[in-house]
């Protein structure tokens, strides 16, 4: 049996495996995967950069041709 919370948006009990965490109106937010769909103008989904940016994978260096 899954375990339900609400929706930060709609406050519909939802599985919490399908709940999405992202900035809804400038705050955190766990939304359901409709709210997700419906109010694409109001969210801004929150990324980690990337660690590795601007490394050279040795492999494909051009030196080790």
């Amino acid at each position: 049996m899954a375990v339900l919370d609400p929706c930060d948006n709609c406050r519909r009990p939802t599985p919490i495996y399908r709940l999405a965490a992202v900035i809804l109106d400038g705050r955190m937010a766990r939304v359901c995967p409709l709210c997700a769909s419906t109010e694409k103008e109001r969210i801004e989904v929150p990324f980690a950069p990337r660690s590795d940016q601007g490394a050279i994978q040795p492999s494909t260096a051009r030196d080790v041709w």
